[in-house]
């Protein structure tokens, strides 16, 4: 989880670098359990913590047809006591009556994701010249290795939700 300082410094960096984000697109049969598919891979697959993943967003408008639906999920994964990375799940889709599915329609899921390093700025000594000296000589020459190694797991975990979600509802991503 984040630092909690009143001060710090943060490096952010995006995992799915060059691209920004994993974007899927699904048309057929139950839509609407996409949200509880990608929770379940977040909780039993990728075991991330329950208190690790927020609903930032629910909606489910019923008052037409299709009715349209939305849910945006944060989670938080801890590599360290500097370095967590931070991913961000929305989903997005519509569902109608059908006669053989009983429901079908259209969904979008757009995975992003980024590793966070944050050092704590608050005592006089992390804000002194000589603290600042040691962390960029620390960070430079033993600490970026690692964050590299996150990112990848960062990368890792963004992909595993794609490649379950894809096997689960038989989807390809949008080129």
């Amino acid at each position: 989880m984040p630092i909690f300082a009143r001060t710090k410094l943060t490096i952010e960096e995006g995992c799915m670098l060059p691209s920004p984000r994993v974007r899927l697109d699904y048309s057929g049969p139950n839509p609407q359990k996409i949200y509880p598919k990608v929770m379940e891979i977040l909780k039993t697959n990728l075991k991330f913590k329950p208190e690790n993943i927020q609903e930032k967003e629910y909606k489910w408008d019923r008052s037409g047809v299709p009715e349209k639906f939305s849910a945006s999920l944060e989670a938080f994964k801890e590599f360290d006591r500097f370095t967590y990375a931070i991913f961000w799940i929305d989903v997005n889709g519509s569902i109608r009556p059908s006669k053989e599915f009983g429901k079908e329609g259209e969904a979008t899921i757009v995975i992003d994701g980024s590793i966070r390093t944050d050092y704590p700025q608050d005592t006089i000594w992390q804000k002194s010249l000589f603290y600042e000296a040691f962390r960029v000589f620390w960070h430079r020459v033993f600490y970026q290795e690692k964050r590299y190694q996150f990112r990848e797991q960062c990368r890792d975990i963004i992909l595993t939700l794609q490649n379950s979600l894809k096997e689960f509802f038989n989807i390809a991503p949008k080129e």
